[in-house]
Parts: C-alpha cells; sequence; structure tokens
C-alpha cells in the first residue's frame, strides 16, 4: 500500500514539472523572443537578453562615413523625387543674360594710328587679321602693335591667339584699319563708321577655337552698346587689294 502511494505522488510530481515547463515554453513563444540555449558548466542557460543587446551593439557601432553616406543617399531620392520650384521653371524659359554681356578687356592703348572725332555713328564692324613679320615671334602682342606704330595704322581690338582681347584705340576715336574701302551700300571712308578688330594668325593658318569664342563675345557686346548692322571681312569692303580675314570661318560668327 505504501508503495503505490510512493508511485502516485511521485507521478503527480512529476505531472506538475511538465505542466510547469510547458506553460513557460508556451509563454516564451507567446512573447515572440527566440530561445537560446548554451552549454555551459552551470547548465542550460536562456540567452535572450544577452542576443538582444549584441544587436543594439552593433547598431551603435555603425560607423560615422556610413551614416553620412546613407543620409546622402535619403537626401538625394528626395530631391528627385520633389517636383521642380516655380522659380527654376521660369529660369530655364528666360532668354539667356550674357549674350550681350562685356567680355574681359585688357586696354593696350596706342598713341599713333588714330584720330579724334566727335559725335560719330558707328553701324559697322570690320573683321582684319595680321600678325608681327618683323620680329621672331609673330603672336608677340608687343610686337605687332609696335609694328601697327610703324605702318600707322591700328585698330580697336587686338584678339590673341589664346583670346585674350586688347584695346588698342577708344571706341570714340577713328582707327586707320580699312584704308580705302567701300561698302556694298556705296558708302566710302568706312573708317569713320566702323570699329576694327584685328585676329592674329598667319595667311596659311587657322584661328584657335578661343578665339572665336573671344570674338563672339566682343561683336555681341558691341551689338549691345551700338547699331550695329554690318559685320564684314576687309576682303569684302576692299576686294582688289585686300585678302583678310585669312581663312577665317564665318559659319563659327553668330549672327
Amino acid at each position: 500500500m505504501q508503495k503505490k502511494v510512493t508511485v502516485i505522488l511521485g507521478s503527480v510530481v512529476s505531472l506538475a514539472v511538465l505542466a510547469a515547463g510547458g506553460f513557460f515554453l508556451f509563454s516564451g513563444a507567446r512573447q515572440g523572443k527566440a530561445l537560446v540555449y548554451e552549454n555551459t558548466s552551470g547548465g542550460l542557460e536562456t540567452e535572450v537578453a544577452e542576443a538582444e543587446d549584441s544587436g543594439a551593439e552593433e547598431e551603435k557601432a555603425l560607423p560615422a562615413e556610413a551614416v553620412e553616406s546613407v543620409s546622402k543617399k535619403d537626401e538625394a531620392k528626395t530631391e528627385e523625387s520633389a517636383p521642380p520650384s516655380v522659380e527654376e521653371n521660369v529660369k530655364e524659359t528666360q532668354p539667356a543674360s550674357r549674350n550681350g554681356a562685356k567680355p574681359s578687356i585688357t586696354d593696350r592703348l596706342m598713341h599713333s594710328g588714330f584720330s579724334s572725332k566727335s559725335g560719330r555713328s558707328i553701324d559697322t564692324i570690320v573683321l582684319h587679321s595680321s600678325y608681327d613679320a618683323l620680329g621672331n615671334d609673330p603672336y608677340s602682342v608687343s610686337g605687332l602693335i609696335k609694328e601697327y606704330e610703324e605702318y600707322g595704322v591700328s585698330a580697336h581690338y587686338l584678339v590673341d591667339r589664346k583670346g585674350n582681347i586688347y584695346r588698342l584705340v577708344k571706341e570714340e576715336n577713328v582707327s586707320y584699319h580699312a584704308g580705302v574701302s567701300k561698302m556694298s551700300d556705296g558708302r566710302t571712308d568706312v573708317n569713320g563708321f566702323s570699329l576694327g578688330i584685328e585676329l592674329m594668325n598667319q595667311m596659311d593658318g587657322n584661328y584657335t577655337d578661343a578665339q572665336y569664342q573671344a570674338v563672339n563675345r566682343l561683336v555681341a557686346w558691341l551689338k549691345s552698346e551700338y547699331p550695329i548692322r554690318h559685320v564684314v571681312g576687309h576682303d569684302d569692303i576692299a576686294p582688289d587689294r585686300k585678302s583678310d580675314p585669312w581663312n577665317f570661318d564665318w559659319k563659327k560668327l553668330k549672327k
């Protein structure tokens, strides 16, 4: 009889232990936490808290460079997805404001080769080409100006091979650049109503891209300052004696 009671009590205790273990296992599963077990000298230990703390440490250890990179990507996505502002649309539809802007010009004013004339009307630009035929460097600015002075001629502007623009004669003065010449409308004395632009080049040479860009900026600015109606070459107004501007590509001159 006593043995039966002992067996029954043992069974009851075992059932109670199993029931308690099942309850805790069910409770942990409901909380959605993974149970991590590790074999240690002390037996099986649950590492749920340690696993969560480890994840937190990894997040804190994210390098600053990575955080900055992620932030920049997020900002870029925001900017790409944002619609353009009204101000940006207005800027795109406005005409370019630099068409008539004054280019960078360096004064190298000559002492001869021109005369003064008050109140003259300017409506023509004449393009020329020349080089220093008397010195060692054909593209020497100082040498070419000295050559002009020796021959008693000039131009209002000189554009060197690098696209630098030099003013040799003030616009209100008459530069001796056209000589005996005649416009297509019959007018003579072209120096009196024109501006002369010299581009450094030899007879068998070509102009640099910098020169084309510079002369376009210069002509555009002069058109905004004066009622320019004609842009011609020296050979257009004196075909019997002049052939410059040599090898000039008129297609590269903006209208």
